[in-house]
């Protein structure tokens, strides 16, 4: 007989899964169903929460680095902007030199007109039979326009457009020449040194101009040091190699350094990169023109030279100037030269300048020692002038800058026609323009100029015409 199964009550499990149930043990069926209650959903919630955490962390410190790469960049943006300041500054520096060289030149132009005539008048005036007390006014007036002469002679070294009177010298020749001027120009209150090591080394300068250029020097550093302490000049030869040569934008080479220093406040980054910026200046109001170191830049680059300034506030401030040494001999010494009476006295001169009182002038200092003088205040006119008279005259006087026809092309003209001596009288002249008229026979004298000097001039012109004639019979 089959033997049949029961089945099991109601609410009974079934065998098979209590009998799984008893083989997992006690408390299995409490781990069985974790993701059933609120405990489940709580750690559910904390790891979120902890990943989260770890996000925020990780995102904190990304902003950190953005912030601290932020903090380089602008360090660096600023270092930019400064040099580019500097490189705008450089740009421009030249630029405002440029400028007040036109404007100094054009003005010193000028002057020269004014000057020469006062000069000429003055020395034409002049006679042994004045009174006394007249004759010294008259001298004063000469002497007080001489030195115009010496400032407008500064105010075109300083443009470069100039004519620097260069003589082979010895630099501490120079140096000693000035310690006289500047023991007189300098407070007693301030000790003056100096210090000679170039010995026989030459150089190629103006010794006005050099000697200007140490008292403008001084005179800073005086006030510098407001009027006591101590101001060394020395003198030294240098090799300048490539790198520093090239900062000072020079050629590699020998060079004699000038060196200026004082005792005085010194002066911070910024006012020594302006220092030589024509009417920049730290003093009040009235006090100062902002020309004077100017002026020593116009100089020294006018002598192929370099000017350099090295100062820290508190320490005093020391200027070097450097240039190039020459292997040329010193000139040799010079005889006095008279003026010969002996030239033919129906010599017709022909004097070319477009201001009437400096023709006017002109022709009174040579109509005093004989000559006949023509006038014309412009080129054409006296064109038309020597066509008319060419058989008689022997010498034109020209002036440079002049209305209608400038003197530059009427030289041109009168060359296609004639080669009578011509002196060109100017108060300055582009250099090119002087060099192409001397190249054919032009001779030079820098207004203003004394009676005498010109004189000796007029007087070597027509000697060398008369020599000229003898040897051509």
């Amino acid at each position: 007989m089959t033997a049949r199964t029961r089945p099991p009550p109601p609410g009974a499990e079934p065998t098979s899964r209590r009998a799984a149930l008893d083989s997992r043990g006690p408390g299995s069926a409490a781990r069985a169903e974790p993701a059933a209650g609120p405990d489940a959903e709580l750690v559910r919630l904390r790891a979120e929460c902890a990943r989260a955490d770890r996000d925020r962390e990780a995102l904190r410190c990304q902003l950190a680095q953005v912030e601290a790469e932020r903090v380089a960049l602008r360090g660096e943006l600023a270092d930019v902007n400064q040099h580019v300041a500097r490189l705008h500054d450089q740009l421009l520096h030249p630029q405002r030199v440029e400028s007040a060289g036109t404007l100094a030149a054009g003005l010193a132009h000028d002057m020269n007109n004014v000057l020469a005539a006062i000069m000429g008048l003055a020395e034409v005036a002049l006679d042994d039979r004045l009174d006394p007390r007249l004759r010294s006014d008259l001298e004063q007036i000469v002497s007080e326009a001489e030195r115009g002469a010496a400032l407008t002679r500064s105010l075109l070294a300083f443009s470069r457009k100039g004519q620097y009177r260069k003589q082979v010298l010895e630099i501490d020749d120079t140096l000693r020449d000035a310690l006289p001027l500047l023991a007189h120009t300098l407070p007693k209150t301030i000790e003056l040194r100096c210090e000679l090591g170039a010995g026989s080394v030459r150089v190629d300068g103006d010794p006005v101009q050099l000697v200007q250029v140490l008292v403008n020097f001084a005179l800073n550093a005086a006030d510098a040091m407001h009027g006591a302490g101590v101001l060394s000049l020395a003198s030294a030869v240098v090799e300048l190699e490539s790198e520093p040569a090239r900062l000072l934008a020079l050629a590699p080479g020998r060079y004699v350094r000038l060196r200026v220093t004082d005792t005085g406040s010194g002066m911070d980054e910024a006012t020594r990169r302006r220092i030589f910026e024509p009417f920049f200046t730290t003093k009040p109001v009235g006090k100062g023109t902002g020309l004077g170191l100017a002026l020593v830049w116009g100089v020294v680059k006018g002598h192929l030279g370099a000017v350099d300034v090295e100062s820290e506030l508190g320490n005093g401030t020391s200027f070097s100037v450097y240039l190039p040494v020459t292997e040329a001999p010193l000139p040799a010494a010079r005889g006095n030269t008279g003026l010969r009476r002996d030239l033919p006295a129906d010599t017709t001169i022909l004097v070319v300048d477009d201001e009437p009182v400096v023709r006017a002038g002109i022709t009174r200092i040579l109509e005093r020692i004989g000559y006949t003088v023509l006038g014309a205040a412009d080129g054409a006119e006296a064109l038309r002038a020597f066509a008319a008279h060419q058989v008689s005259i022997g010498l034109v006087v020209l002036d440079m800058g002049m209305p209608v026809m400038d003197g530059a092309e009427c030289f041109r003209q009168l060359r296609r026609v004639s080669g009578v001596p011509v002196l060109i009288a100017t108060g300055y002249a582009l250099d090119e323009q002087l060099q192409t008229m001397i190249a054919h026979g032009a001779a030079v004298i820098e207004k203003p100029f004394s009676s005498a000097s010109l004189l000796v001039e007029v007087t070597r012109l027509l000697e060398r015409r008369a020599a000229a004639r003898r040897r051509a019979r």
